[in-house]
């Protein structure tokens, strides 16, 4: 939450936030929003894969690793900006763990057909390493 400083206009309407008022950001929100996402509820990680909205903006470190400065994206878990959650990178770290549990627990199948092991590599690697 931030607290407004000064009369706040509303990009697109005639709103004004007052100031003394405070504001919240809500991320969840915007990424479940159809204007942004085909099928927002949809469980669909590579909605991300052809998105550019971090790339554009400008990096910096506020002590806990390069992050994105701005709010260009849709997709803000962590915040943006300098009030980022701190959290974003043992977030990331946790990634691991999840995707473990999920090779782990989940029952998996393979689409295509897994290639046989090609056993007539050089056994001389092996004895390099």
């Amino acid at each position: 939450m931030r607290k407004i400083i000064s009369p706040f206009p509303i990009p697109g309407t005639n709103y004004v936030l007052p100031a003394g008022d405070f504001l919240m950001c809500a991320p969840g929100v915007s990424a479940i929003d159809p204007e942004h996402w085909d099928n927002p509820l949809d469980f669909y990680p590579e909605r991300w894969a052809d998105r550019k909205f971090e790339d554009s903006d400008e990096k910096i470190d506020f002590g806990y690793g390069l992050v994105s400065k701005g709010g260009n994206s849709p997709y803000l878990p962590f915040g943006a900006g300098r009030h980022r959650c701190i959290g974003e990178q043992f977030a990331n770290i946790q990634l691991g763990t999840i995707i473990s549990t999920f090779v782990k627990e989940m029952k998996w199948t393979a689409n295509k057909q897994v290639p046989k092991p090609d056993y007539t590599v050089n056994s001389t690697f092996c004895w390099l390493i």
